[in-house]
């Protein structure tokens, strides 16, 4: 691929691509402090897992609200699957009694708290 560099000429080979987009991305992104989080964070101190209202209409709105086309997470259920499980009123009571239990008792299962980071 061919590129205008900021000089007006043409790139000529893959590194001058590759440099030239290199220096379009740096000029544009924002550089976040690294440091902790705002002190706002942490002030609220009424927001509580066991403070969450969740009834079966939240359950069914989430999952009929996911995108097929995404990748499946580290539990490796695609959204796909997820999504067509929402016609079942069944499937739906289980999971919202189980994410009540889990506020209930404030505990979340730790494969919850896994991610797959890929940069």
């Amino acid at each position: 691929t061919v590129l205008r560099q900021e000089n007006g000429t043409l790139t000529e080979n893959d590194a001058e691509t590759a440099e030239c987009l290199a220096n379009a991305f740096s000029s544009v992104f924002v550089r976040e402090p690294l440091g902790p989080l705002p002190q706002d964070c942490y002030d609220n101190h009424d927001l509580s897992i066991s403070n969450m209202i969740l009834d079966e209409s939240d359950v069914y709105n989430e999952l009929n609200s996911l995108d097929i086309y995404k990748s499946f997470g580290p539990d490796n259920i695609h959204p796909k699957l997820l999504k067509s499980l929402a016609a079942s009123p069944s499937f739906v009571k289980c999971l919202t009694n189980f994410y009540v239990k889990c506020a209930k008792e404030e505990c979340i299962p730790k494969v919850w708290k896994m991610a797959n980071v890929v940069a």
